[in-house]
Protein backbone atom coordinates (compact mmCIF):
# COMPACT_ATOMS: atom_id res chain seq x y z
CA UNK A 1 0.00 0.00 0.00
CA UNK A 2 3.12 2.37 0.15
CA UNK A 3 3.50 1.79 -3.67
CA UNK A 4 4.03 4.81 -5.82
CA UNK A 5 5.48 5.59 -9.11
CA UNK A 6 4.39 7.10 -12.36
CA UNK A 7 2.50 4.60 -13.75
CA UNK A 8 -0.06 4.06 -10.69
CA UNK A 9 -0.25 8.08 -9.83
CA UNK A 10 -0.43 11.43 -12.26
CA UNK A 11 -1.14 14.43 -11.68
CA UNK A 12 -4.81 15.19 -11.37
CA UNK A 13 -6.65 16.22 -14.90
CA UNK A 14 -9.83 18.74 -16.34
CA UNK A 15 -11.43 18.16 -19.67
CA UNK A 16 -10.05 21.78 -20.11
CA UNK A 17 -6.47 20.54 -19.42
CA UNK A 18 -6.94 18.33 -22.30
CA UNK A 19 -8.54 20.68 -24.78
CA UNK A 20 -5.76 22.69 -24.28
CA UNK A 21 -3.18 20.54 -25.25
CA UNK A 22 -5.52 19.08 -28.39
CA UNK A 23 -7.36 16.26 -27.51
CA UNK A 24 -11.24 16.32 -29.47
CA UNK A 25 -13.80 14.67 -27.52
CA UNK A 26 -17.30 13.95 -29.04
CA UNK A 27 -19.81 13.53 -26.22
CA UNK A 28 -22.05 11.07 -27.96
CA UNK A 29 -19.13 8.57 -28.45
CA UNK A 30 -18.59 5.82 -25.46
CA UNK A 31 -15.79 3.62 -26.82
CA UNK A 32 -12.44 3.10 -25.45
CA UNK A 33 -9.58 5.35 -26.49
CA UNK A 34 -6.56 3.04 -28.56
CA UNK A 35 -8.91 0.26 -29.02
CA UNK A 36 -10.44 -0.76 -32.35
CA UNK A 37 -14.28 -0.99 -33.02
CA UNK A 38 -15.18 -4.77 -31.95
CA UNK A 39 -18.27 -5.82 -34.25
CA UNK A 40 -18.53 -8.73 -31.99
CA UNK A 41 -19.85 -6.46 -29.17
CA UNK A 42 -22.81 -4.67 -31.18
CA UNK A 43 -25.02 -6.81 -29.31
CA UNK A 44 -28.03 -6.27 -32.42
CA UNK A 45 -31.14 -7.19 -30.85
CA UNK A 46 -30.01 -6.77 -26.90
CA UNK A 47 -32.11 -4.27 -25.75
CA UNK A 48 -30.61 -1.28 -23.38
CA UNK A 49 -30.11 -1.59 -20.14
CA UNK A 50 -30.62 1.26 -17.92
CA UNK A 51 -28.68 2.16 -15.22
CA UNK A 52 -29.74 2.20 -11.99
CA UNK A 53 -31.41 5.61 -10.90
CA UNK A 54 -29.22 6.05 -8.09
CA UNK A 55 -26.64 6.86 -10.81
CA UNK A 56 -26.60 10.27 -13.00
CA UNK A 57 -26.14 10.23 -16.45
CA UNK A 58 -22.90 9.85 -16.38
CA UNK A 59 -20.08 10.34 -13.92
CA UNK A 60 -19.61 13.95 -12.66
CA UNK A 61 -16.41 15.66 -12.57
CA UNK A 62 -15.04 18.14 -9.79
CA UNK A 63 -14.57 22.00 -11.18
CA UNK A 64 -11.21 22.84 -10.52
CA UNK A 65 -11.31 25.44 -8.62
CA UNK A 66 -8.94 29.03 -9.13
CA UNK A 67 -5.79 29.27 -7.13
CA UNK A 68 -6.48 25.67 -5.77
CA UNK A 69 -3.53 22.78 -5.72
CA UNK A 70 -3.74 20.56 -8.87
CA UNK A 71 -3.98 17.47 -6.69
CA UNK A 72 -3.00 13.91 -7.60
CA UNK A 73 -4.62 10.46 -8.87
CA UNK A 74 -3.86 7.18 -8.15
CA UNK A 75 -5.13 4.00 -9.87
CA UNK A 76 -5.19 0.57 -7.80
CA UNK A 77 -5.78 -2.54 -10.38
CA UNK A 78 -7.33 -5.53 -9.09
CA UNK A 79 -8.26 -9.01 -9.90
CA UNK A 80 -8.33 -12.57 -8.36
CA UNK A 81 -6.37 -15.20 -8.46
CA UNK A 82 -6.97 -18.36 -6.50
CA UNK A 83 -4.08 -20.49 -6.45
CA UNK A 84 -3.79 -21.75 -3.29
CA UNK A 85 -2.30 -25.29 -1.88
CA UNK A 86 -4.18 -28.20 -2.85
CA UNK A 87 -7.31 -29.70 -0.69
CA UNK A 88 -8.43 -32.78 0.56
CA UNK A 89 -10.62 -34.74 -2.19
CA UNK A 90 -13.53 -35.06 -0.38
CA UNK A 91 -15.83 -32.38 -1.35
CA UNK A 92 -17.15 -31.47 1.89
CA UNK A 93 -13.53 -30.82 3.28
CA UNK A 94 -10.75 -28.27 2.99
CA UNK A 95 -7.83 -29.72 5.01
CA UNK A 96 -4.59 -29.91 3.74
CA UNK A 97 -3.33 -33.34 2.24
CA UNK A 98 -0.91 -35.66 3.90
CA UNK A 99 0.76 -36.63 0.82
CA UNK A 100 1.12 -33.21 -1.44
CA UNK A 101 3.20 -35.10 -4.57
CA UNK A 102 0.83 -37.90 -5.19
CA UNK A 103 -1.66 -37.70 -2.54
CA UNK A 104 -5.41 -36.69 -2.37
CA UNK A 105 -6.56 -36.91 1.18
CA UNK A 106 -6.08 -35.49 4.89
CA UNK A 107 -5.22 -37.51 7.50
CA UNK A 108 -8.60 -38.06 8.93
CA UNK A 109 -10.09 -39.46 5.25
CA UNK A 110 -7.10 -41.85 4.26
CA UNK A 111 -9.43 -45.08 4.67
CA UNK A 112 -11.07 -43.79 1.41
CA UNK A 113 -7.65 -44.96 -0.31
CA UNK A 114 -9.48 -48.37 -0.23
CA UNK A 115 -12.91 -47.23 -1.76
CA UNK A 116 -13.81 -46.57 -5.46
CA UNK A 117 -12.72 -42.64 -6.27
CA UNK A 118 -16.21 -42.76 -8.34
CA UNK A 119 -18.90 -41.20 -5.71
CA UNK A 120 -21.47 -42.94 -4.78
CA UNK A 121 -20.09 -46.37 -5.20
CA UNK A 122 -18.82 -47.22 -2.24
CA UNK A 123 -17.27 -50.53 -2.94
CA UNK A 124 -13.50 -52.11 -2.42
CA UNK A 125 -11.01 -50.63 -4.80
CA UNK A 126 -10.29 -53.92 -7.43
CA UNK A 127 -6.64 -53.96 -6.00
CA UNK A 128 -3.83 -52.00 -3.80
CA UNK A 129 -2.86 -48.38 -5.37
CA UNK A 130 -6.05 -48.37 -7.55
CA UNK A 131 -8.77 -45.89 -7.33
CA UNK A 132 -11.78 -47.49 -8.68
CA UNK A 133 -13.64 -50.90 -8.61
CA UNK A 134 -13.36 -53.75 -10.56
CA UNK A 135 -15.89 -52.68 -13.29
CA UNK A 136 -14.41 -52.01 -16.99
CA UNK A 137 -16.74 -48.71 -16.85
CA UNK A 138 -15.26 -47.21 -13.89
CA UNK A 139 -11.58 -48.55 -15.10
CA UNK A 140 -12.54 -47.18 -18.65
CA UNK A 141 -13.63 -43.52 -17.37
CA UNK A 142 -10.42 -43.28 -14.89
CA UNK A 143 -8.40 -44.18 -17.92
CA UNK A 144 -9.99 -41.41 -20.01
CA UNK A 145 -10.08 -38.45 -17.16
CA UNK A 146 -5.87 -39.26 -16.92
CA UNK A 147 -5.73 -38.93 -20.42
CA UNK A 148 -7.34 -35.39 -20.13
CA UNK A 149 -5.99 -34.06 -17.22
CA UNK A 150 -2.72 -35.86 -15.95
CA UNK A 151 -0.34 -35.66 -18.61
CA UNK A 152 -0.48 -31.94 -19.19
CA UNK A 153 0.64 -28.90 -16.75
CA UNK A 154 -1.09 -25.41 -16.91
CA UNK A 155 1.65 -24.18 -19.54
CA UNK A 156 1.67 -27.01 -21.16
CA UNK A 157 -2.33 -26.73 -21.64
CA UNK A 158 -1.57 -23.42 -23.13
CA UNK A 159 1.04 -25.01 -26.25
CA UNK A 160 -1.77 -27.05 -26.79
CA UNK A 161 -4.60 -24.75 -27.32
CA UNK A 162 -2.20 -22.76 -29.47
CA UNK A 163 -1.03 -25.55 -31.26
CA UNK A 164 -4.27 -27.08 -31.93
CA UNK A 165 -5.37 -23.94 -33.32
CA UNK A 166 -2.93 -23.45 -35.59
CA UNK A 167 -3.24 -26.44 -36.79
CA UNK A 168 -7.13 -26.12 -37.25
CA UNK A 169 -6.23 -23.03 -38.85
CA UNK A 170 -3.72 -24.99 -41.26
CA UNK A 171 -5.76 -27.85 -41.91
CA UNK A 172 -2.91 -29.77 -40.50
CA UNK A 173 -3.75 -33.22 -38.67
CA UNK A 174 -2.92 -33.12 -35.11
CA UNK A 175 -0.38 -34.92 -33.67
CA UNK A 176 0.51 -35.38 -29.83
CA UNK A 177 -1.53 -34.47 -26.78
CA UNK A 178 -4.68 -32.81 -27.81
CA UNK A 179 -7.23 -31.49 -25.45
CA UNK A 180 -11.44 -32.55 -25.85
CA UNK A 181 -14.29 -30.25 -23.71
CA UNK A 182 -15.95 -33.10 -22.49
CA UNK A 183 -15.58 -36.30 -20.16
CA UNK A 184 -17.78 -39.27 -21.79
CA UNK A 185 -20.94 -40.20 -19.58
CA UNK A 186 -20.62 -42.68 -17.11
CA UNK A 187 -23.71 -45.23 -16.53
CA UNK A 188 -25.60 -42.49 -17.82
CA UNK A 189 -24.38 -39.33 -16.00
CA UNK A 190 -22.51 -36.60 -18.45
CA UNK A 191 -18.62 -36.66 -17.25
CA UNK A 192 -18.85 -32.98 -16.16
CA UNK A 193 -21.50 -34.19 -13.73
CA UNK A 194 -19.82 -37.25 -12.61
CA UNK A 195 -17.93 -36.46 -8.73
CA UNK A 196 -14.88 -38.21 -7.97
CA UNK A 197 -11.94 -38.27 -5.82
CA UNK A 198 -9.49 -38.53 -8.21
CA UNK A 199 -7.60 -35.44 -7.68
CA UNK A 200 -6.65 -32.96 -4.97
CA UNK A 201 -9.30 -29.92 -5.46
CA UNK A 202 -7.38 -26.61 -7.16
CA UNK A 203 -9.41 -23.71 -7.74
CA UNK A 204 -8.65 -20.68 -10.11
CA UNK A 205 -10.88 -17.03 -10.24
CA UNK A 206 -10.80 -14.21 -11.99
CA UNK A 207 -12.63 -11.15 -11.22
CA UNK A 208 -13.13 -8.22 -13.82
CA UNK A 209 -16.99 -7.08 -12.86
CA UNK A 210 -16.69 -3.83 -11.73
CA UNK A 211 -19.65 -3.01 -13.28
CA UNK A 212 -21.85 -5.57 -11.62
CA UNK A 213 -20.34 -4.77 -8.22
CA UNK A 214 -21.28 -1.18 -8.84
CA UNK A 215 -24.91 -1.61 -9.78
CA UNK A 216 -25.16 -3.92 -7.09
CA UNK A 217 -23.54 -0.96 -4.47
CA UNK A 218 -25.91 1.96 -6.02
CA UNK A 219 -29.06 -0.56 -5.66
CA UNK A 220 -28.34 -1.17 -2.36
CA UNK A 221 -27.54 2.25 -1.31
CA UNK A 222 -27.80 4.93 -3.64
CA UNK A 223 -25.87 7.55 -1.26
CA UNK A 224 -23.04 4.76 -0.60
CA UNK A 225 -19.75 6.82 -0.52
CA UNK A 226 -18.20 4.35 -2.62
CA UNK A 227 -20.07 5.62 -5.93
CA UNK A 228 -18.63 9.11 -5.52
CA UNK A 229 -15.31 8.32 -3.33
CA UNK A 230 -14.01 5.53 -5.68
CA UNK A 231 -14.55 5.41 -9.89
CA UNK A 232 -15.52 1.73 -10.59
CA UNK A 233 -14.19 0.62 -13.69
CA UNK A 234 -13.20 -2.60 -15.98
CA UNK A 235 -10.22 -3.10 -17.52
CA UNK A 236 -9.70 -2.63 -20.79
CA UNK A 237 -9.47 -6.37 -21.91
CA UNK A 238 -12.68 -7.19 -20.58
CA UNK A 239 -14.28 -4.09 -20.97
CA UNK A 240 -14.27 -5.41 -25.11
CA UNK A 241 -16.18 -8.24 -24.30
CA UNK A 242 -18.99 -6.33 -22.28
CA UNK A 243 -22.33 -5.84 -23.52
CA UNK A 244 -22.51 -2.25 -25.63
CA UNK A 245 -26.39 -1.99 -24.76
CA UNK A 246 -25.35 -1.97 -20.72
CA UNK A 247 -25.41 1.35 -19.85
CA UNK A 248 -24.04 1.47 -17.09
CA UNK A 249 -21.20 -0.35 -18.46
CA UNK A 250 -20.45 1.94 -21.14
CA UNK A 251 -20.66 5.19 -19.47
CA UNK A 252 -19.56 4.88 -16.01
CA UNK A 253 -16.81 1.63 -15.62
CA UNK A 254 -15.38 2.63 -19.67
CA UNK A 255 -11.64 2.11 -19.24
CA UNK A 256 -10.79 5.18 -20.77
CA UNK A 257 -14.18 6.88 -22.65
CA UNK A 258 -13.61 8.71 -25.78
CA UNK A 259 -15.39 11.53 -24.80
CA UNK A 260 -13.97 13.28 -22.47
CA UNK A 261 -16.32 12.11 -18.96
CA UNK A 262 -13.17 10.89 -17.72
CA UNK A 263 -9.90 12.96 -18.01
CA UNK A 264 -8.12 11.38 -15.68
CA UNK A 265 -7.88 8.29 -17.70
CA UNK A 266 -6.64 10.27 -20.92
CA UNK A 267 -3.37 11.16 -21.68
CA UNK A 268 -2.18 13.86 -24.73
CA UNK A 269 0.70 12.41 -27.03
CA UNK A 270 1.79 14.03 -30.27
CA UNK A 271 3.46 11.41 -32.77
CA UNK A 272 6.61 11.88 -34.80
CA UNK A 273 4.42 13.44 -37.49
CA UNK A 274 3.22 16.20 -34.89
CA UNK A 275 -0.55 14.62 -34.99
CA UNK A 276 -2.18 14.58 -31.85
CA UNK A 277 -3.74 11.68 -29.97
CA UNK A 278 -5.31 10.34 -26.63
CA UNK A 279 -4.30 7.58 -25.11
CA UNK A 280 -4.83 5.63 -22.23
CA UNK A 281 -3.13 6.56 -18.79
CA UNK A 282 -2.88 3.55 -17.05
CA UNK A 283 -2.17 0.36 -17.94
CA UNK A 284 -5.02 -1.50 -16.86
CA UNK A 285 -3.94 -5.40 -17.43
CA UNK A 286 -0.86 -4.79 -14.90
CA UNK A 287 -3.18 -7.19 -12.38
CA UNK A 288 -3.25 -10.00 -15.68
CA UNK A 289 0.32 -9.44 -15.93
CA UNK A 290 0.97 -10.21 -12.12
CA UNK A 291 -1.45 -13.33 -12.48
CA UNK A 292 1.04 -14.12 -15.36
CA UNK A 293 3.81 -14.29 -13.53
CA UNK A 294 2.40 -16.31 -10.85
CA UNK A 295 1.79 -18.99 -12.75
CA UNK A 296 5.24 -19.59 -13.66
CA UNK A 297 5.36 -21.19 -10.44
CA UNK A 298 1.89 -22.81 -10.30
CA UNK A 299 3.35 -26.66 -10.87
CA UNK A 300 6.35 -26.06 -7.62
CA UNK A 301 3.61 -24.41 -5.23
CA UNK A 302 0.41 -27.24 -6.01
CA UNK A 303 2.97 -29.63 -4.35
CA UNK A 304 4.14 -28.02 -1.18
CA UNK A 305 2.25 -28.28 2.55
CA UNK A 306 0.34 -25.75 3.61
CA UNK A 307 2.73 -24.54 5.87
CA UNK A 308 5.39 -23.99 3.23
CA UNK A 309 2.80 -22.55 0.50
CA UNK A 310 1.64 -19.59 3.15
CA UNK A 311 5.22 -18.91 3.31
CA UNK A 312 6.68 -19.12 -0.23
CA UNK A 313 4.00 -17.03 -1.50
CA UNK A 314 4.88 -14.35 0.95
CA UNK A 315 7.91 -14.79 0.19
CA UNK A 316 6.97 -14.32 -3.81
CA UNK A 317 4.72 -11.22 -3.05
CA UNK A 318 7.90 -9.43 -1.67
CA UNK A 319 9.87 -10.19 -4.39
CA UNK A 320 7.54 -9.14 -7.02
CA UNK A 321 7.28 -5.71 -4.55
CA UNK A 322 11.29 -5.37 -4.82
CA UNK A 323 10.82 -6.01 -8.53
CA UNK A 324 8.50 -3.79 -9.37
CA UNK A 325 9.91 -0.97 -7.58
CA UNK A 326 13.43 -1.55 -9.12
CA UNK A 327 12.16 -1.27 -12.13
CA UNK A 328 10.73 1.85 -11.51
CA UNK A 329 13.58 3.56 -10.31
CA UNK A 330 15.45 2.37 -12.85
CA UNK A 331 13.03 4.07 -15.69
CA UNK A 332 13.01 7.30 -13.57
CA UNK A 333 9.29 6.70 -12.90
CA UNK A 334 9.21 6.56 -8.86
CA UNK A 335 7.84 9.76 -7.84
CA UNK A 336 10.30 12.49 -7.25
CA UNK A 337 10.37 15.94 -5.53
CA UNK A 338 9.56 17.23 -8.63
CA UNK A 339 5.96 15.28 -9.27
CA UNK A 340 5.28 16.46 -5.44
CA UNK A 341 5.94 20.19 -6.66
CA UNK A 342 3.77 20.17 -9.54
CA UNK A 343 0.69 18.31 -7.35
CA UNK A 344 0.94 21.23 -5.15
CA UNK A 345 1.50 23.65 -8.09
CA UNK A 346 -1.60 26.20 -8.52
CA UNK A 347 -1.04 26.76 -12.42
CA UNK A 348 -3.78 26.82 -14.99
CA UNK A 349 -2.51 23.89 -17.03
CA UNK A 350 -0.21 20.74 -16.12
CA UNK A 351 3.75 21.69 -16.80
Amino acid sequence: MEHGCTRCTHLKRYTADLVAQGATFDENDNTVVDSPPNEENVNVGVPEADAPPGLGARPKQQPRVPGSARGYVRLAVMDGKKLPHRICAVSICEGPLVNYKNGRFRKDHLDMRSICGIIPCGRAVHSDGAVTYDDESHKGWHRKYLNRFSRLSFPGVQRVIRRQADQNEAHIPQTGPSLHSELPELNGTAGGNIVHTFRARPSFLAYDDACNLLRHIVTQNPNSSWIYSTKLIVDAWHYIGHQAADILCRIWCNPAPTNGSQPDLISVSIDDNGRTHTTRSFNTETAEQLNTWLNGYEAKLRQMSDVNYDFSVHVLMLLYKELVEKRAEKKNEDLAEEFWDKVESTDQFPM
